[in-house]
């Protein structure tokens, strides 16, 4: 996902948290106030997911092995 469909996500999830928050006060036992808390359980897991992918990884190869690692005596 790019950069504007991260900031595009964060954006809605805020958005939602929002709307939660007035559902809550408003209508506290509505059938809304549960979809709304659903979508953002849904967007939470897609948020982690786009930023677990997003961070960097050590690669393999890039690594030395024990084998390679100099002997200190």
């Amino acid at each position: 996902m790019g950069n504007k469909g991260v900031l595009a996500l964060r954006k809605q999830l805020k958005r939602e948290q929002l709307h939660v928050v007035w559902l809550e006060l408003h209508l506290p036992y509505s059938r809304q106030l549960n979809r709304a808390q659903q979508r953002i359980a849904q967007l939470c897991v897609l948020n982690a997911a786009v930023c677990n992918a997003t961070l960097p990884t050590l690669s393999a190869t890039t690594k030395k092995s024990a084998a390679e690692a100099p002997l200190f005596l």
